[in-house]
């Protein structure tokens, strides 16, 4: 009985009755009802390529790509033949039940990325403890049934896809392609152009052009239907909407409101992201050292720039930082760093995501505002100086090969009213 307790494969029928349970309380719309659902009834109703009519030029649009749409819209062709597309409390319970699946891929990769880092499988107990800290952190609660950003799970899987096909199997075509996917599934995992590209560049310039061409030649077969269909609204939604938007809560820049930089940054924010994620990568890439682990670190410090530096933030912008980081983390630990170089990041990020609801709620006086975008900023630039601290110290392994792994101990694993963005 323990044996089969402790493999992850029981556990994924009670994890998604689980989501289902969850889904079916009672709690106030979320993205998911009032941005997705939109877009995949146009689908639903015989106009596929349409979905993002449904935000129009709206201020705050759907603002994802359509790859996290299709199985939605698969989903929408079900729950209407059985009469339960406009049914919210059981359309809600059902697709949190169908998309936990996309958790728990993600969560499946993760691991393995954790043991190819390591250099040797975990043990039965320790692999079960890391799956359930990955598919029950706090933060995938949050965003995917709490914010209803039920295309992060997607993502992620294809970024973590795309790393091992790159980084491991040395595949750029099926990595690119990968890649490309994701950044159709959520705007932001654009950024990762960076730490991935420099990864294939350590292979070799082919490789990189490889890389970058499946990316690009994924993405225009997905998003060509979709320009061709509905141009205006394809282009406003993914690209354009985001200049109009004000800055708002949770970010450093809360400090520039009402100032003569407040327009600067209205515009201009990915300017500072880019320039840290360059910065970062590229002091990580020195010495063409970016092997597996560094690469994580990457992605990880890529995905925190994000969350640092965009003009808003809301607290789901942390479930990448969390899970890449968990998987660097893990995946580098050995027993001479001690406890706390395990878990300090994905402690500390899952409590960066609660303190970000801070500023996520509405009419919070322009002070309180302040104080919570200042404060995650300076713990963000720790938590960046603590990375970079500690990557340098592990010794560059060849890929896929750890001389000095050990197995982990049994402590431990050795707002709905704006846009889907």
């Amino acid at each position: 009985m323990g044996a089969l307790l402790s493999k992850p494969q029981t556990w994924i029928a009670p994890y998604v009755a689980l989501w289902i349970g969850v889904g079916m309380l009672p709690f106030q719309p979320t993205d998911l009802d009032v941005f997705f659902w939109p877009s995949a009834k146009i689908a639903v109703h015989g106009h596929p390529f349409s979905v993002y009519a449904a935000g129009g030029q709206a201020l705050y649009p759907n603002a994802n790509g359509p790859v996290s749409l299709l199985p939605l819209s698969l989903l929408g062709v079900l729950l209407n033949r059985a009469g339960w597309l406009d049914a919210t409390v059981p359309r809600r319970g059902i697709a949190l039940g169908v998309f936990c699946l996309f958790v728990l891929l993600m969560a499946r990769e993760a691991v393995a990325a954790v043991e190819r880092l390591r250099g040797t499988p975990l043990n039965p107990s320790v692999r079960l403890l890391v799956y359930a800290i990955l598919t029950l952190s706090p933060l995938v609660w949050q965003s995917v049934a709490g914010y209803g950003h039920i295309e992060q799970p997607i993502e992620i899987w294809l970024l973590l896809l795309a790393a091992r096909w790159l980084g491991e199997e040395r595949r750029p075509l099926p990595a690119g392609i990968a890649f490309g996917a994701s950044i159709l599934t959520r705007s932001s995992a654009v950024l990762m152009s960076v730490p991935l590209g420099l990864a294939g560049g350590r292979q070799s310039l082919r490789s990189v052009a490889v890389f970058f061409f499946g990316a690009g030649a994924a993405g225009a077969a997905i998003l060509l239907p979709f320009l061709l269909a509905d141009p205006s609204d394809v282009v406003h939604s993914l690209f354009t909407y985001r200049g109009g938007l004000q800055v708002g809560a949770g970010s450093i820049w809360s400090l520039a409101r009402g100032g003569s930089l407040e327009t600067v940054v209205q515009h201009y924010d990915l300017v500072a992201v880019v320039a840290v994620v360059l910065a970062t990568n590229l002091w990580l890439a020195r010495g063409n050292r970016l092997d597996q682990g560094r690469l994580f670190a990457a992605m990880t410090l890529t995905s925190t720039a994000f969350a640092m530096l965009a003009k808003t933030v809301w607290p789901y912008y942390f479930l990448e930082v969390f899970i890449l980081g968990s998987v660097w983390a893990f995946g580098t630990w050995r027993s001479q760093d001690g406890v706390v170089r395990l878990v300090l990041l994905p402690v500390a990020v899952s409590v960066f995501g609660l303190i970000a609801e801070i500023g996520s709620e509405q009419n919070l006086p322009l002070p309180l505002v302040r104080i919570e975008g200042g404060a995650m900023f300076v713990m963000l630039v720790l938590m960046i100086g603590w990375m970079m601290w500690f990557t340098p110290r592990e010794a560059a392994l060849p890929a896929g090969i750890d001389t000095a792994a050990v197995r982990l101990k049994s402590y431990g694993p050795q707002r709905a009213d704006q846009g889907a963005g």
